[in-house]
């Protein structure tokens, strides 16, 4: 199963949901797929507002830092222990955790669209979701 969940480092998540070390290491990696992917920081801020615009270019981003942080692999399948290991960090217990990755891991068309409505759908289920430890 595809999957891209690239939660665009700080572009996805809120800020004040992640810890200072977290930013950090988020926008570190956010700024290098930046440069591969050639989203807007327009584009990256409404996402981390819960608008998720349908642009190829945050696609990208996502998939990237999905990549990067060991959700997504090289080859473009969904590390789904791993997605399910950070859920659980936010989940009130893993009967729920379980719940949200069996809800949002589906598999779409592309891998950028199948980890762009992965990070949608977790994001909206737990805003404080963090791709990264």
């Amino acid at each position: 199963m595809k999957f891209l969940l690239c939660v665009c480092l700080v572009a996805v998540v809120e800020i004040t949901a992640l810890t200072e070390d977290q930013t950090h290491k988020l926008n570190k990696i956010s700024t290098q797929c930046r440069s591969q992917s050639g989203v807007t920081d327009e584009v990256i801020l409404n996402a981390r507002n819960g608008v998720f615009a349908d642009d190829p270019k945050l696609k990208k981003q996502i998939l990237c830092v999905a990549k990067n942080v060991a959700l997504v692999t090289e080859a473009g399948e969904v590390d789904v222990g791993n997605l399910k290991r950070k859920v659980k960090k936010v989940a009130t217990n893993d009967e729920e955790a379980d719940s949200i990755v069996n809800k949002c891991v589906v598999e779409k068309d592309t891998v950028e669209d199948t980890t762009f409505e992965i990070v949608k759908c977790v994001l909206k289920e737990k805003p404080a979701f963090s791709p990264v430890d």
